[in-house]
Protein backbone atom coordinates (compact mmCIF):
# COMPACT_ATOMS: atom_id res chain seq x y z
CA UNK A 1 0.00 0.00 0.00
CA UNK A 2 2.34 2.25 1.16
CA UNK A 3 6.13 2.47 -0.94
CA UNK A 4 9.49 3.52 1.21
CA UNK A 5 11.10 5.34 -1.15
CA UNK A 6 14.11 7.50 -0.32
CA UNK A 7 15.06 10.10 -2.05
CA UNK A 8 18.51 10.31 -0.76
CA UNK A 9 19.97 7.22 -1.75
CA UNK A 10 22.99 7.74 -4.20
CA UNK A 11 22.57 11.44 -4.66
CA UNK A 12 24.84 13.88 -4.05
CA UNK A 13 24.52 16.01 -0.48
CA UNK A 14 26.57 19.52 0.29
CA UNK A 15 27.84 18.74 -3.33
CA UNK A 16 30.52 16.46 -2.10
CA UNK A 17 29.56 13.69 0.39
CA UNK A 18 27.39 11.26 -1.36
CA UNK A 19 24.58 9.20 0.51
CA UNK A 20 24.75 5.73 -0.30
CA UNK A 21 22.15 3.26 -0.58
CA UNK A 22 20.39 2.13 2.12
CA UNK A 23 22.10 5.02 4.51
CA UNK A 24 20.54 6.96 7.14
CA UNK A 25 19.89 10.79 6.79
CA UNK A 26 19.54 13.29 9.80
CA UNK A 27 18.54 16.41 7.47
CA UNK A 28 19.28 19.94 8.33
CA UNK A 29 16.27 21.13 10.06
CA UNK A 30 16.11 17.84 12.16
CA UNK A 31 17.27 18.15 16.35
CA UNK A 32 17.93 14.65 18.06
CA UNK A 33 18.68 13.87 21.77
CA UNK A 34 19.25 10.04 22.62
CA UNK A 35 21.01 7.37 21.38
CA UNK A 36 21.37 6.73 17.71
CA UNK A 37 22.68 2.95 16.78
CA UNK A 38 22.21 1.19 13.45
CA UNK A 39 23.45 -1.35 11.30
CA UNK A 40 24.16 0.91 8.12
CA UNK A 41 26.05 4.59 7.73
CA UNK A 42 24.52 7.36 8.17
CA UNK A 43 24.95 11.47 7.18
CA UNK A 44 24.15 14.04 9.92
CA UNK A 45 23.79 17.40 8.52
CA UNK A 46 21.48 18.28 11.73
CA UNK A 47 21.59 18.69 15.54
CA UNK A 48 22.52 15.38 17.90
CA UNK A 49 22.50 15.02 21.41
CA UNK A 50 23.60 11.98 23.41
CA UNK A 51 25.43 8.83 21.90
CA UNK A 52 26.16 7.70 18.41
CA UNK A 53 26.92 3.42 17.41
CA UNK A 54 27.06 2.48 14.76
CA UNK A 55 28.48 -0.54 12.96
CA UNK A 56 29.78 1.17 9.56
CA UNK A 57 30.27 4.94 8.90
CA UNK A 58 29.05 8.47 10.22
CA UNK A 59 29.55 11.39 8.15
CA UNK A 60 28.83 14.51 10.21
CA UNK A 61 28.12 16.89 7.02
CA UNK A 62 29.48 20.63 7.24
CA UNK A 63 26.29 21.89 8.48
CA UNK A 64 26.09 19.07 11.35
CA UNK A 65 26.16 19.90 15.11
CA UNK A 66 26.54 16.78 17.05
CA UNK A 67 27.30 16.63 20.98
CA UNK A 68 27.91 13.17 21.85
CA UNK A 69 30.34 10.40 21.98
CA UNK A 70 30.90 8.70 18.55
CA UNK A 71 31.73 4.68 17.87
CA UNK A 72 31.55 3.59 14.36
CA UNK A 73 34.19 2.00 11.45
CA UNK A 74 35.00 5.00 10.28
CA UNK A 75 33.87 9.05 11.45
CA UNK A 76 34.28 12.07 8.60
CA UNK A 77 33.89 14.62 10.44
CA UNK A 78 33.20 18.16 8.42
CA UNK A 79 30.88 20.14 10.90
CA UNK A 80 31.10 20.20 14.45
CA UNK A 81 31.80 17.26 17.34
CA UNK A 82 32.12 17.81 20.87
CA UNK A 83 32.79 14.41 22.36
CA UNK A 84 35.15 11.59 22.05
CA UNK A 85 35.17 9.70 19.13
CA UNK A 86 36.27 5.72 18.24
CA UNK A 87 36.43 4.90 14.45
CA UNK A 88 37.96 1.10 14.24
CA UNK A 89 39.41 1.98 11.03
CA UNK A 90 39.39 5.85 10.47
CA UNK A 91 38.87 9.06 11.72
CA UNK A 92 39.14 12.26 9.64
CA UNK A 93 38.63 15.45 10.09
CA UNK A 94 37.83 17.42 6.86
CA UNK A 95 38.65 21.14 6.36
CA UNK A 96 36.57 23.23 8.23
CA UNK A 97 35.37 20.41 10.15
CA UNK A 98 36.13 20.88 14.20
CA UNK A 99 36.47 18.16 17.13
CA UNK A 100 36.61 19.49 20.49
CA UNK A 101 37.39 15.34 22.12
CA UNK A 102 39.81 12.50 22.12
CA UNK A 103 40.32 10.13 19.22
CA UNK A 104 40.79 6.21 19.61
CA UNK A 105 41.43 4.58 15.46
CA UNK A 106 43.89 3.01 14.21
CA UNK A 107 44.08 5.44 11.39
CA UNK A 108 43.64 9.46 12.22
CA UNK A 109 43.74 12.07 8.89
CA UNK A 110 43.69 16.10 10.13
CA UNK A 111 43.63 18.11 6.96
CA UNK A 112 44.71 21.26 6.67
CA UNK A 113 42.16 24.06 8.02
CA UNK A 114 40.72 21.23 10.16
CA UNK A 115 40.34 21.99 14.16
CA UNK A 116 41.46 19.70 16.80
CA UNK A 117 41.63 19.83 20.39
CA UNK A 118 41.75 16.79 22.45
CA UNK A 119 44.13 13.55 22.94
CA UNK A 120 44.78 11.00 19.99
CA UNK A 121 45.19 7.61 20.75
CA UNK A 122 46.28 5.12 17.77
CA UNK A 123 47.50 2.36 20.02
CA UNK A 124 45.96 -1.29 18.95
CA UNK A 125 44.48 -2.67 22.34
CA UNK A 126 44.00 -6.15 21.05
CA UNK A 127 47.94 -6.44 19.78
CA UNK A 128 49.55 -4.94 23.43
CA UNK A 129 47.51 -7.28 25.11
CA UNK A 130 48.41 -10.04 23.36
CA UNK A 131 51.88 -9.40 23.63
CA UNK A 132 51.97 -8.31 27.08
CA UNK A 133 50.44 -11.92 27.56
CA UNK A 134 52.76 -13.47 25.38
CA UNK A 135 56.02 -11.98 27.32
CA UNK A 136 54.14 -13.50 30.54
CA UNK A 137 53.86 -16.90 29.52
CA UNK A 138 57.59 -17.33 29.03
CA UNK A 139 59.05 -18.94 31.86
CA UNK A 140 61.95 -16.68 32.97
CA UNK A 141 61.23 -13.85 30.63
CA UNK A 142 59.94 -9.98 32.28
CA UNK A 143 59.03 -7.42 30.17
CA UNK A 144 61.94 -4.19 30.04
CA UNK A 145 60.96 -0.96 30.45
CA UNK A 146 62.26 2.14 28.66
CA UNK A 147 62.95 5.79 30.99
CA UNK A 148 62.58 7.69 27.79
Amino acid sequence: MFKKESKINKQEVNSEIKVNEGSSFIGRSMKLKGNISAEEEILIEGIVEGSIKMKHNVIIGKSGKVKADITAKEIIIKGEVNGNVHGHNKVEIVPGGVLNGDIISEKVVLAEGAKFKGNIDMTIKNDESERKSKIEKQPGKTEKKSDL
